[in-house]
């Protein structure tokens, strides 16, 4: 774990970079509703003020065993924040932001570099995160820290038949993902992602076995990170199926499709990287629309080969 803090000082600058802790949650609450209020008003996304974080969603975050660092600036308020993901062997960086009142200061590269740090410290080998297409001073910078842009990664949005019946069941907490998942990706091990989700109690993980062996999983979130947002749409996170069961896989779709609408949710929101061909091939013919795009930047191997089932938002 991280946890020697991290100090850069200068005549011009002072800042401390730091693990994430609890006593942090208000601060970064914050910091991240102004960082991106601001950047989707520059966009025209967003009409009215941003909502904050749902505090449970913020607490699972920050309670987990690695969950980021943020940027004190100067020392001792917290201006900047990063959460980090350690899959296994696969550590990503999820959201970050700075507060608007201290960008242009070089923190954002300062609380990026951290987070990286913070990876490779645990372990991680491959290094990722997931950022918007149209930015091109950030693909720039994470470029500069390492990362290489790779495909994009299309977020498809769509409904397809419900199953007549759902034959998955609920994750126990064992094993279950890291046998599939690490059959895809050498060394990727999803759980703690199926863990935050229980934590915050926004969402369920199936899994599907064959034989009595796990054979794919999908972990589902139904609940939205911000307060008084709508989700219509339920969210794959993470989800994987091991090729002896490729045939299978519409099925699982399907039986999450029937999930959905018996929460009352109109269909699905897959994350599928243009690497994977197949899968995305399937998910067009079955008329998932393309509704938001992100650039994967990748330090390490690829994260699955073309014709695998597996997918990853690397934006959370």
């Amino acid at each position: 774990m991280f946890n020697p803090l991290v100090y850069n000082d200068s005549d011009m600058l002072s800042y401390v970079a730091r693990p994430v802790t609890p006593d942090d949650l208000e601060a970064v609450r914050r910091v991240d509703c102004d960082a991106f209020e601001t950047y989707r008003r520059k966009q025209h996304q967003i009409q009215r003020a941003l909502s904050l974080r749902t505090v449970e969603n913020m607490s699972a975050a920050i309670r987990r065993a690695v969950p980021g660092v943020v940027i004190e600036c100067p020392p001792g308020k917290v201006v900047g924040y990063c959460f980090t993901h350690v899959w296994g062997l696969v550590g990503w960086l999820g959201t970050l932001g700075v507060s608007p009142r201290s960008q242009g200061l070089g923190l954002g590269r300062s609380v990026i570099a951290a987070g990286l740090d913070t990876l490779r410290r645990a372990g991680c080998r491959t290094l990722a995160l997931e950022t918007m297409p149209e930015s091109g001073k950030n693909i720039a910078l994470y470029n500069r820290l390492g990362l290489e842009a790779r495909r994009l990664t299309l977020l498809c949005q769509g409904t397809v038949n419900p199953a007549a019946s759902m034959q998955f069941e609920r994750w126990r907490g064992d094993n279950a993902l890291r046998v599939v998942a690490s059959q895809l990706v050498d060394g990727l091990d999803p759980t703690p992602a199926a863990q935050w989700l229980a934590a915050e109690e926004a969402g369920q993980t199936f899994v599907w076995r064959d034989g009595g062996q796990p054979v794919a999983f999908a972990i589902l979130r139904t609940k939205p990170r911000r307060l008084e947002s709508l989700q219509l749409y339920i969210t794959v996170e993470a989800a994987a199926c091991l090729p002896c069961a490729a045939g299978e896989w519409p099925r699982y779709v399907a039986e999450m499709q029937a999930y959905a609408q018996m929460l009352g949710k109109t269909g699905l929101l897959l994350p599928v990287n243009a690497r994977q061909h197949s899968l995305l091939r399937a998910a067009l013919e079955a008329r998932f629309k393309i509704v938001h795009t992100r650039v994967r930047m990748v330090d390490g191997e690829a994260l699955g080969a073309p014709d695998a089932i597996l997918m990853l938002t690397l934006a959370m």
